[in-house]
């Protein structure tokens, strides 16, 4: 009998993590997963801020151009600050920063819950605090995507931007349903109210981040001198600035159609609230299902054909979008141009970073903001040519225009499609 026979047969050797676990890799690290549980909170919460925001103000005036402007207004901060707040991010420990942010959307939403609650709240006082709660999300988001990168490294840097995406997306649907719910049954005190607990149970969630992250470089110049050194980056990097240029379009273009959806809901459905949170929530899941496939997807090669190829679609969504005149045509369509949102918000996010130097992944997180902050002209272009021409007018014109937009840079900017 030989020295091994009947001996146990040898165990199988386990798999390398990175090979088990293949494009689920991110969420084998704790903070991470702790991240994105925060984020699925601050994502019901910021939906729901979305959703109070345009009903109080679309009662208040019966003003499609009013709506528009309220939630332009609330995104201006992104197009003044994004690369501000973005180098601050890259001077400063972010996980403090992180907190320091969230305390104070938690101190301005209970300001507007307090004020609704006195019946003392003006429409220019609203406009105002949304702007801070804009200012304060600008920084909050910008502080997630470095920190995404932070954790998980270059490796699996869209996975981790799939799920931080996924996870805000997935909160979305609790936020539009809940608020929308909330709002239809109850006031605008209570809804906000119920809108500063969140922002109180985000902050407590994000304070179980235990490190930096393994990526994480701390700039040692001083903001200002981060601020600078990042002007020049943008003239030089061609890619970088092609991608602002892009994300700006499509934000002005494509995303306006958030500010559009109260009309929507109201004045073609003939639906309440209520009916707002449901198309607002029906919509994110498009978007969580779509972010899912990018976080299973793992590394995904061309990503700049994939990005323009959205595009494409989104442009195409809003043009059928505006001949939709039924509650399951426009859950159905939203569910579309919302897989496309997704696609665009993950892969602009993350060509950005993926194209500058380590130390300056803040101010490119900063610079994605910055981009998005021009979504305050196409909120507000949405809002008045819906009040002067009508929202099937406003769809139609955008969608072909971001549509003529995607094809052109992928035929007119081979640079792209290499990313």
């Amino acid at each position: 009998m030989s020295p091994t026979e009947g001996a146990p047969a040898p165990r199988p050797r386990r798999r390398p993590l990175s090979r088990r676990l293949g494009a689920v890799r991110a969420l084998s690290y704790p903070d991470f997963r702790v991240l994105t549980a925060s984020g699925i909170i601050a994502g019901a919460t910021y939906a729901g801020e979305n959703v109070a925001l345009g009903w109080v103000v679309l009662e208040a005036t019966d003003s499609p151009f009013m709506v528009g402007l309220a939630i332009g207004l609330r995104h201006t901060p992104r197009l003044l600050l994004g690369v501000p707040l973005g180098a601050l991010a890259d001077r400063f420990p972010r996980r403090p920063q992180l907190a320091i942010f969230g305390t104070a959307l938690t101190v301005v939403a209970l300001a507007i819950a307090t004020l609704f609650w006195l019946d003392a709240l003006e429409l220019w006082a609203l406009l105002a605090l949304n702007v801070a709660l804009g200012t304060g999300w600008t920084a909050v988001q910008a502080l997630r995507q470095s920190m995404t990168y932070d954790i998980v490294g270059a490796r699996d840097m869209v996975s981790g931007l799939a799920f931080m995406n996924l996870g805000q997306r997935l909160g979305a649907v609790l936020g539009g349903l809940s608020v929308g719910a909330v709002l239809a049954a109850t006031d605008s005190a209570t809804t906000y109210g119920v809108i500063v607990i969140a922002h109180i149970v985000t902050v407590i969630a994000a304070l179980f981040i235990r490190a930096e992250g393994r990526s994480a470089r701390i700039a040692q110049e001083s903001v200002l001198r981060n601020l600078l050194d990042f002007i020049p980056e943008l003239t030089r990097n061609g890619s970088l600035a092609m991608l602002v240029l892009l994300t700006a379009g499509v934000e002005v273009l494509g995303f306006s159609v958030l500010s559009l959806q109260p009309t929507i809901a109201r004045d073609v459905l003939g639906l309440e609230a209520d009916g707002l949170g449901l198309i607002q929530s029906v919509g994110a899941m498009g978007g969580a299902v779509t972010v899912v496939l990018l976080a299973l997807a793992g590394g995904i090669r061309r990503r700049g054909v994939l990005f323009l190829a959205f595009l494409v679609v989104f442009g195409a969504g809003l043009m059928l979008l505006s001949q939709s005149e039924t509650l399951a045509m426009v859950l159905t369509v939203m569910l579309v141009i919302n897989a496309a949102m997704a696609v665009s918000d993950v892969l602009s996010q993350g060509l950005m970073q993926a194209v500058v130097p380590n130390q300056a992944r803040g101010r490119a997180a900063g610079a994605w903001q910055m981009a998005i902050g021009f979504g305050p002209i196409g909120n507000v272009h949405a809002g008045a040519l819906a009040a002067f021409a009508g929202v099937s007018v406003t769809l139609l014109a955008n969608g072909g225009a971001l549509f003529a937009l995607a094809l052109l840079a992928m035929l007119a900017v081979p640079r792209l499609r290499r990313l």
